[in-house]
């Protein structure tokens, strides 16, 4: 009988000083400095990432290609129709048509969703594995029914003589995108 009291007792002045208590958690003077640290770090990196990733027109030029093989990729599984890619060199513009279709002589015949690469930018040379390096004229690029392509890598410079390498997989939508000029073999 006397060790029910005690334990009682005992219980009652560890509740009171905190013994055995579990304080986990955080206190709102703690949440709102850590949020406070947050939005500094986040003031003082937003610009730099915002010039370095949205505004570099070899990085945007380099995601609108990549874009528009991927649409086509995607377009050639959809309808089930092979597609052929047309890249011209002289004008730095990039449209694609059916593999049916008639390939206009004409650069104004072009459809009307053709992608201009913006002025600093220009498309220095694509390599197929199938056709090796071509630097001019208008090489184009077979996509097939299910969506694969030739091996493809494809080279965008700017005024800087900054470049860009864009190696397309031919069986996945794999990119690997590298800041400098690649050679294949």
């Amino acid at each position: 009988m006397l060790v029910k009291p005690l334990a009682g007792r005992w219980a009652a002045e560890s509740w009171r000083t905190g013994i055995g208590r579990d304080d986990s958690g955080f206190t709102l003077f703690e949440l709102l400095v850590v949020c406070a640290l947050i939005s500094v770090m986040l003031a003082v990196a937003a610009p730099t990432l915002k010039n370095s990733i949205l505004t570099d027109p070899l990085k945007a030029s380099s995601r609108q290609v990549i874009g528009l093989i991927k649409a086509v990729r995607e377009k050639a599984i959809r309808d089930q129709q092979a597609y052929v890619i047309t890249f011209d060199l002289s004008e730095n513009r990039i449209w694609y048509r059916q593999e049916t279709a008639a390939a206009p002589e004409d650069p104004d015949e072009v459809q009307t969703d053709a992608l201009q690469l913006t002025q600093p930018v220009r498309i220095v040379d694509i390599w197929t594995k199938s056709e090796g390096k071509m630097d001019e004229g208008r090489p184009q690029l077979w996509v097939s029914r299910q969506g694969y392509i030739d091996e493809t890598m494809i080279h965008l410079e700017n005024d800087e003589d900054e470049v860009l390498t864009m190696l397309f997989s031919p069986f996945l939508g794999n990119v690997r995108i590298t800041d400098s000029y690649v050679e294949m073999e």
